[in-house]
């Protein structure tokens, strides 16, 4: 009778020792489990924050651009209703637009390169800021009649795009095949 209860204290102190090391092992196994996702995450916030800087400073040089581009859009209109009688004419004879374009079309304004379209017979200037390397904000406005409208504008594209095409390599290098 001793040999049974020698055999099953053995068996009871071997048991318990193996699910302490398993637990202790679980426990390792989640903790690098756990500081593998925190670099993660910290490394995509800093991306995340990164990302959104560079989109709040190139928000800010488009609008100091869109304010020099409305500055130049009201000089202009002045200009143009000082030179002709008729108020009406001036938008639709199209030199209001014709002065717009001559002034802006491929100026540089804080080394931004402007231009100035013609689109369905409506003006449309644009530009693009870069936001990082990889990032432009494009911006396109709307040249509108000043004198039905409240603004010399409207906001056609105010976008963040891609600023390269991008190239995907698509090939799988799975098994080197070898001339026989």
């Amino acid at each position: 009778m001793k040999k049974d209860k020698e055999q099953s204290s053995f068996v009871n102190i071997g048991s318990s020792s193996l699910l302490i090391i398993f637990l202790i092992l679980c426990l390792a196994v989640f903790a690098v489990l756990s500081l593998s996702s925190a670099k993660s995450d910290y490394s995509l916030s800093e991306r995340l924050a990164e990302h959104k800087t560079q989109y709040y400073e190139a928000t800010s040089q488009a609008e100091i651009i869109l304010d020099q581009i409305d500055s130049v859009l009201e000089e202009t209109a002045q200009t143009s209703s000082l030179s002709d009688l008729s108020s009406s004419a001036v938008f639709t004879s199209s030199s209001y637009v014709e002065d717009v374009t001559e002034v802006l079309d491929g100026a540089l304004i804080n080394g931004i390169s402007i231009s100035c379209a013609l689109q369905d017979e409506e003006l449309v200037i644009s530009y693009q800021v870069p936001a990082g390397e990889k990032q432009s904000l494009d911006v396109a406005l709307l040249v509108t009649d000043y004198f039905t409208s409240e603004s010399y504008y409207k906001i056609q594209q105010w976008q963040i795009n891609a600023a390269g095409t991008w190239e995907g390599d698509n090939t799988l290098n799975l098994m080197p095949i070898g001339k026989e």
